[in-house]
């Protein structure tokens, strides 16, 4: 590499912050994936990131899966859809011998019946939700109880996972029955007054914000008043359930009055269009909410359509089939395809209000209430209010089995509409390298992938009756990865938080390559895996997916050096049939997942980088390279003007003007000498007359 090169990369690794540093934003609206169904995350091109207004996701998280519950009778059977799989008589049967508990899940979780202060869930929790989009967990005291062991593990792991360069989300409270205004008295008097964990406290409209029962003197054991140093710190709305009318007033749809889901069985709320529904603030659409179905006690689960209803049910009270609107065609297991869940998300995105309040991400539990009522339209002699079984619940963490991550991804999807992604990294530049353990030529490789810190933690805490879950599979930290290309190769780098350990363990720093850039293909979208047999410190294997036998098989070796916390490769284009000039692929680190079954065997055991089944994207466009490494021609030349990031280019002819990730940041007609205005410090590549030119601004 020449002298000028260097001082231009230099200016731009010192400009731009390429290197991992504290709070690293690791861009996961640019990550790829498709779920269970065949759905994809919205791209920059399908959804480019909305800059008009601020917009903001918060979601229901609880917090009160208490230690005590691992007392419950063992071996833990509270889960109503195995009950029912194995007895559908139950349903009839208030006393049946498979009823022992006063509260069932509806269904298995996928990290297990874990309980709320288990740091591991914890961990994979808010970087699920943080990769998702969501900006803030709104939690749950609405009954007037205080979780307080649970929030201070929440907040201790948050505050960690902050430190160790991570992005999370908020906090807000919500309080509503018992006794509110004594809860959130205490809740202000513990935490914020005491200025405890402001680094999580999330603001609305300058304040922290506090979600609370605006007329406790209505349906609660509230004696008091809010005292007015509470009123006057927090910023307050009131949330509730979405009721046409509440306390004798109209309130859906109206100033200051959130909801967290919607009546839709009363025809005074279905029929309102759906910005007619959102809470107003001084005139503006301010919040609206999105729930994956309502509760099981109004039978609106989620296969309902505000046409279609709620499908005919099977002896363990799910679906027969349902219509699914986007695929034009009846389903069976419906309740998998998120109905009830995307026409919500739809009208909320028609209306973009400035909040959007998903419910919830981890109730999953439930009180059954052993008296006559009306329930799954029949006389029952018990009942389920909020949740019950894969069709009638609100849960979008992932579930084991059943629908898997279906809900999780269907969320994603929906916040990249509503907030629109960033672009991945694109590079027009070719960069050699040589796979010789010294790893310098990667320093000139600016299109850096970024996966969460600390997420090899291992799991050892107690669940629901007598059940312990343990995980000692973290073991390589992938927080860094690079991808180049030249005419005959494309090498890829890794980098750990820690020194690597020995590639003669189990499934060790796999990397896997979707080189037709179509994840409908291969094993879950990838054709290629590297290092799924490593020969030596410099050389490892290129495996290929056999579709037909369902089996990886050897295809060749290739150079590979690792040390200390650094790994390169080298595979030649030719092997995966990649076109040198113009393409893309996208691929995925993994370490020390315990077994390659499904996709999702990636999503808890050892790293993924990225997260769960997310891939990073790489693209290339050489077709009009051509480098002039010299500022001035007789017709072209470029140079900063030294005010703000101006730049003056001289050129009669149409330009562009990429930055170092490829993104066109702006074009037009030259006339002549101008000044350009570039967004920010950085090294850019300019395209004009035939020429690109390559400028540092300061």
């Amino acid at each position: 590499m020449n002298t000028a090169k260097q001082l231009l990369l230099a200016a731009a690794f010192a400009v731009t912050g390429l290197g991992v540093t504290a709070n690293t934003d690791i861009v996961p609206d640019s990550w790829v994936a498709v779920d269970n169904l065949g759905r994809t995350t919205p791209s920059h091109t399908d959804a480019p990131l909305k800059t008009d207004k601020k917009r903001t996701v918060g979601i229901f998280y609880v917090t009160w899966h208490a230690d005590s519950y691992y007392t419950f009778p063992a071996p833990y059977t509270g889960d109503v859809t195995k009950i029912l799989e194995a007895a559908p008589a139950a349903r009839m049967n208030a006393v049946h011998s498979r009823w022992k508990y006063p509260m069932y899940h509806w269904g298995e979780p996928e990290m297990g019946y874990f309980l709320s202060r288990d740091p591991w869930v914890i961990r994979k929790d808010i970087s699920m939700l943080a990769d998702a989009g969501v900006d803030v967990l709104i939690l749950d005291c609405t009954n007037g109880v205080m979780y307080d062991s649970e929030w201070e593990t929440l907040f201790s792991v948050m505050a960690e996972m902050q430190n160790e360069g991570n992005t999370v989300p908020k906090i807000c409270f919500w309080v509503y029955n018992g006794d509110p205004v004594a809860c959130a008295e205490s809740i202000y008097k513990k935490y914020y007054r005491q200025n405890r964990y402001p680094q999580l406290w999330f603001y609305w409209d300058g304040k922290p914000l506090f979600l609370y029962n605006a007329d406790p003197s209505v349906d609660t054991s509230s004696t008091g008043t809010y005292s007015a140093q509470f009123r006057s710190f927090f910023t307050l709305r009131n949330m509730w359930w979405g009721y046409y009318m509440s306390k004798g007033k109209r309130y859906v749809g109206t100033e200051d009055n959130w909801s967290f889901g919607f009546d839709m069985h009363d025809t005074n709320v279905s029929r309102l269009a759906p910005e007619k529904r959102a809470a107003t603030h001084k005139g503006r659409l301010e919040e609206m909410c999105v729930t994956p179905a309502q509760h099981s006690s109004s039978l609106i689960g989620k296969s309902w359509t505000v046409d279609k209803q709620e499908p005919r049910l099977n002896n363990r009270d799910l679906p027969v089939s349902a219509y699914v609107p986007w695929l034009g065609k009846e389903v069976e297991t419906p309740e998998a395809y998120g109905i009830y869940f995307q026409q919500r998300w739809d009208e909320a995105l028609s209306a973009d209000p400035d909040f959007i309040y998903v419910n919830d991400w981890n109730e999953w539990t439930a009180a059954k209430f052993d008296t006559p009522a009306t329930f799954m339209r029949r006389n029952n002699p018990f009942s389920f209010v909020d949740q019950y079984n894969a069709e009638f619940n609100r849960t979008i963490q992932p579930a084991l089995g059943s629908y898997a991550d279906n809900y999780y991804m269907q969320m994603v999807q929906n916040i990249r509409r509503y907030k629109g992604a960033r672009p991945a990294p694109h590079t027009i530049e070719q960069h050699t390298i040589t796979i010789n353990g010294n790893f310098d030529d990667w320093d000139a490789v600016t299109q850096t992938y970024y996966d969460t810190r600390g997420d090899i933690t291992h799991r050892t805490y107690n669940g629901y009756g007598g059940l312990h879950y343990t995980n000692t599979t973290g073991r390589n930290d992938i927080v860094l990865s690079k991808a180049a290309i030249d005419k005959k190769n494309i090498s890829f780098y890794a980098q750990t938080a820690t020194t690597l350990s020995s590639h003669s363990g189990n499934n060790w720093m796999l990397l896997f390559i979707d080189a037709d850039n179509n994840q409908q293909t291969g094993w879950h979208g990838y054709e290629y895996m590297v290092n799924r047999v490593v020969n030596s410190i410099f050389q490892t294997t290129l495996s290929r997916w056999n579709s037909i036998s369902g089996t990886w098989e050897h295809l060749a070796n290739i150079p590979m050096r690792y040390m200390a916390n650094k790994l390169e490769l080298q595979i030649p284009l030719e092997m995966l049939e990649i076109d040198p000039k113009h393409g893309a692929v996208n691929f995925k680190w993994a370490d020390n997942p315990s077994k390659l079954n499904h996709i999702l065997d990636l999503c808890l055991d050892g790293d993924a980088a990225p997260n769960r089944r997310f891939a990073y994207n790489f693209s290339w466009d050489m077709r009009q390279i051509g480098i002039d490494e010299t500022y001035n021609e007789a017709s072209v030349a470029a140079y900063p003007t030294g005010q703000g990031h101006d730049i003056i280019l001289q050129t009669a002819y149409p330009y562009t003007i990429y930055n170092m990730h490829g993104h066109n940041v702006t074009t037009g007609h030259g006339t002549g000498t101008q000044t350009v205005s570039l967004p920010s410090a950085g090294l850019y590549l300019i395209r004009t007359a035939g020429h690109t030119i390559k400028l540092a601004v300061p």
